[in-house]
């Protein structure tokens, strides 16, 4: 796990050695064990390396083929490359110079091209630069699970893991992407090939993008899909037991202590009881009983053998550095606000190893989400709902009740969300139920640069990935939230709080094997109208003796009371950026309607708490940056 960055010069003049250090050390957090610079010319690779496998020099990076014909800047892991290192012994005689898994990639490339990447069981962002063609390579894995920004500027691409790393290079004039921050207003992130920046974009997840003149081509090599074809209970549990089991062993592949990642939810769970019975566990601690799963985590960990460790999570006067640190390794672009909890545990975790094993995934492949009940419920009722009235009470509920509760998602809550996304003509109701900022408060709010897209749906990629997507809508759903909502949110945030503090996260849910057997399982074992969300995986914790109350309990999510945060202790924070330096959103947004918003909060009139999160993460990044509107 690791940091990448790079520039290629379309003019052929030589790469700027002093812009690719600053790109470079701008990363240093992914990889505090060593660095690497390589320059040839226009192009130019940089690396930070956490070292994991092979911690000798023989896996230093970049690094290059025996020929020095191809260079590579790597950022994951690789659990299938035993494999793949036979087949290239076999077929060319290659002897490996290390145990890393980096060095089957430059020869891998030479013997298999773009068929690499289809070849690799992992997560990874690549680099790599093919000096017989003069030809620059950006691949991404198949989930999106590790990241790649690239940039056109100056005559250059410039690419990295972070989008602080592109700014280092001090070449971008970064301006505000309009139709992106009207999307991270509605959801808490931009679509997940862009970002909050003009010239930003992400390399898509399963995706290559090779630069060809002064543009770039994108292939997609790989996507989830669902091709539904087991239907029997005992079938599916017993073939997702055993190949979870062989993944967890794959995955346990390290030079390092591999530890894991447990709350008091199914998914860890699972994998604590499939991982062995040695992984030190790690457990987040809040002081907010409704938001901690501690009682429950302790009873998964004795159950499995694993020795286990409380990490609390932070508070006070800490907990708003902690809010301006996730900020900034968010780059601004993520309002998830559990992203806060992640920080914390990834810190405290990271004194005890650098390798952690963790659930996420499973949600989205496996049904986990009451939103997939939700929207198939919304089909059946939907017809038969007046569409006026029922927003009228919607917006009604929304503007009187519930100013003071300060709950996860207090009731009012998500039956507005229901009522909006059931009703609106123009939308995918199943894209609207994660709304942050309701429509009702944007003309308002919107600034003269913004008014323009009040007409636009922020959330049309969503439902476009919805409605694009093929089967039932139980499978359009799933579809939609493993190519857009997973890549764009979860995995952004695991990735970029984890790597924050040089911690590497794998997920075994997310193998592509995994991936595959979940896309064949038949919807009516996953979820439906009525029962247990992620019935085959329940059914499969069940069995290997969990607490049957912890096997069945609803889904409760990793968040931080956001509500109360907002008026407590992060108060001071708000009244800064939120009040006294509300400017800071023109013309973007209308600052005193930003204040109306803050003061309505505090004074429990209305809890807009998740909107203001978006704002405070914007507000707190752009204020530390000189980002033009």
């Amino acid at each position: 796990m690791c940091g990448v960055a790079g520039i290629l010069r379309f003019d052929g003049l030589p790469a700027d050695r002093s812009a690719l250090e600053r790109m470079t050390r701008a990363l240093a957090h992914r990889g505090p064990d060593s660095h690497g610079l390589w320059i040839d010319g226009p192009v130019g690779l940089g690396h930070r390396r956490l070292a994991i496998r092979d911690l000798s020099e023989a896996g230093h990076q970049p690094m290059a083929d025996e020929r020095g014909e191809v260079w590579v800047s790597y950022n994951g892991e690789i659990y299938n490359d035993e494999l793949l290192r036979e087949e290239i012994a076999r077929e060319t005689g290659y002897r490996f110079r290390s145990s890393c898994d980096t060095e089957i990639l430059p020869i891998g490339w030479r013997l298999w091209g773009e068929g690499l990447f289809d070849r690799i069981e992992g997560m990874f962002a690549i680099a790599l630069w093919d000096a017989r063609e003069r030809s620059l390579v950006l691949a991404r894995d198949g989930a999106g699970i590790k990241p790649m920004y690239y940039a056109m500027a100056d005559g250059c691409l410039l690419f990295a893991s972070e989008v602080k790393g592109l700014l280092a290079a001090a070449l971008l004039r970064p301006s505000v992407d309009l139709p992106s921050f009207h999307t991270y207003l509605a959801a808490g992130y931009p679509d997940p090939d862009r970002s909050l920046l003009e010239s930003v974009r992400q390399v898509p997840a399963g995706s290559i993008v090779r630069p060809i003149g002064n543009r770039v081509a994108i292939r997609r090599f790989w996507q989830p899909s669902r091709h539904p074809v087991v239907a029997e209970a005992a079938q599916a549990r017993d073939q997702v037991s055993a190949l979870l089991t062989r993944v967890c062993k794959d995955m346990r592949i390290s030079d390092v202590t591999v530890g894991l990642l447990l709350s008091s939810g199914v998914d860890s769970a699972l994998i604590a009881m499939s991982a062995g019975s040695d992984l030190p566990c790690y457990t987040a601690a809040f002081d907010d009983r409704s938001h901690d799963e501690s009682d429950d985590a302790a009873r998964i960990a004795q159950r499995s053998g694993h020795p286990w460790t409380l990490v609390p999570v932070a508070q006070g006067a800490d907990l708003v550095d902690d809010f301006l640190a996730m900020v900034e390794h968010v780059d601004g672009q993520l309002a998830d606000s559990s992203a806060l909890a992640h920080y914390a545990i990834s810190r405290a975790v990271r004194r005890e190893v650098k390798v952690v094993l963790a659930g996420d995934g499973a949600d989205e492949f496996f049904g986990g989400y009451p939103t997939y009940r939700a929207s198939l419920i919304a089909q059946r009722v939907a017809p038969w709902m007046p569409r006026h009235a029922t927003r009228a009470v919607a917006l009604a509920l929304s503007r009187r009740l519930g100013g003071a509760d300060e709950s996860r998602i207090p009731w009012h809550e998500k039956l507005t969300r229901f009522l909006l996304g059931a009703t609106d003509p123009h939308c995918s109701p199943h894209a609207q139920w994660r709304r942050i900022a309701m429509p009702h408060l944007l003309p308002a709010l919107y600034g003269e640069p913004m008014r323009p897209l009040l007409d636009v749906d922020p959330l049309r990629s969503y439902a476009n990935t919805l409605e694009e997507a093929e089967g039932t809508l139980l499978d359009r759903c799933l579809l939609a939230d493993q190519r857009y909502y997973l890549p764009a949110d979860m995995l952004a945030k695991v990735d970029r709080m984890s790597m924050a503090h040089g911690l590497e996260i794998r997920v075994p849910f997310l193998d592509r094997r995994v991936m595959a057997l979940a896309g064949s399982l038949d919807g009516s074992l996953l979820t439906g109208f009525a029962g247990p969300s992620k019935k085959v995986l329940r059914e499969l914790l069940r069995a290997t003796g969990v607490p049957a109350d912890i096997a069945a309990a609803p889904k409760k999510g990793f968040n931080v009371p956001v509500a109360r945060l907002l008026r407590r202790e992060l108060r001071s924070l708000g009244a800064q950026l939120l009040d006294r330096d509300a400017d800071v959103f023109a013309p973007l947004l209308r600052p005193d309607e930003v204040r109306r918003l803050w003061l309505e909060h505090l004074g429990k009139r209305a809890n807009h708490g998740y909107l203001l999160w978006a704002l405070l993460v914007w507000g707190a990044w752009r204020l530390r940056h000189d980002v033009r509107n």
